[in-house]
């Protein structure tokens, strides 16, 4: 077992008209990278990796791409793209009514555009097998809700972990909506999303437990029209709730290897996680969820700071 939580000093996401934080694969961190400006928005630690997830932070109406969607792209193929350019452009301006560009949606509103609402990221941390990144998103949601964090957790070598955290300010319905490729379809026993394009493709699974299903499924949107070569997808809790941590786990793989993959939910009174298996190897991962200060406990599994990881090696035999 090898776990490891390591605070780093916050930074200041829009730096130099940065739009966005990018959270990468490889190579694995082992010491605290200092995020640097980037084409695409503040980078933690490099942009040249082969896996990479891009959360863009800028709530201006103008921004080039939109606010709080996210982009995945591995081994040369983009997998989940954000709107952006004219058709980002074509929809501000038709304002399509109850059908929203935004993968978040609080009873059925996305976020208000403006300048100040950008988000800003409150916490870091790396070790040996991740990286990641707390941005607080509340300001542009704050009509409907009192708090909304999403952390991004990515863990060696092909799986993120993204992690929205939601206080609303009276019941509320929440909804994720996505829009990958058209390919992308919804497996009938699992729930899961499922995506395989001529050079990668990826798995997308919110784990959840036997009394609180939380399946994906394919919906008819306008902006299916407004974005072509995609799909709407969505995902949400059936009833209101004040409060909601959601998990949504994307694994992504080269073209023709996917993996074996199984997920549990699981819940203390301070923290929230998953056991993932790949290939048989458990991956444990928590994310705080309480006030209280010190270790945070997650089926037995405690750790410090705002995250804690816990990935399964088997010991090599020597020869």
């Amino acid at each position: 077992m090898k776990y490891a939580c390591l605070l780093i000093p916050v930074m200041t996401l829009l730096v130099g008209g940065c739009r966005g934080v990018e959270v990468p694969a490889h190579p694995p961190l082992t010491t605290p990278a200092a995020p640097h400006p980037h084409i695409n928005g503040v980078v933690l630690p490099s942009a040249t990796n082969v896996v990479r997830f891009r959360l863009y932070t800028n709530a201006a109406p103008d921004a080039l791409r939109l606010f709080n969607t996210f982009e995945i792209e591995a081994f040369g193929q983009t997998l989940l793209s954000s709107p952006q350019g004219d058709k980002l452009r074509r929809w501000l301006a038709r304002s399509v009514t109850n059908d929203s560009p935004h993968d978040l949606l609080v009873n059925g509103d996305g976020p208000d555009l403006s300048p100040t609402n950008s988000m800003s990221v409150i916490e870091q941390a790396v070790g040996p097998d991740w990286s990641f990144v707390s941005l607080d998103v509340s300001n542009a949601y704050r009509r409907q809700l009192k708090e909304y964090k999403r952390s991004v957790l990515f863990v060696e070598p092909d799986m993120f972990i993204l992690h929205d955290h939601l206080v609303a300010r009276e019941p509320a319905l929440f909804q994720m909506l996505l829009h990958p490729p058209a390919e992308t379809r919804v497996d009938p026993v699992w729930g899961d999303l499922r995506l395989e394009l001529p050079q990668a493709g990826f798995t997308v699974h919110a784990p959840a437990t036997r009394s609180r299903p939380r399946n994906w499924e394919r919906v008819e949107s306008k902006l299916d029209n407004l974005l072509p070569a995609t799909a709407t997808v969505r995902l949400g809790p059936t009833n209101t709730l004040a409060e909601l941590d959601l998990l949504t786990v994307f694994v992504v793989h080269a073209r023709g290897q996917r993996q074996e993959l199984a997920f549990k939910l699981l819940e203390s009174t301070s923290a929230v996680g998953a056991r993932i298996h790949r290939q048989g190897l458990p991956t444990l991962v928590a994310f705080r969820t309480g006030t209280v200060a010190g270790k945070a406990s997650l089926t037995g599994f405690e750790f410090n700071g705002p995250v804690g990881v816990d990935v399964y090696k088997p010991k090599r035999l020597k020869p």
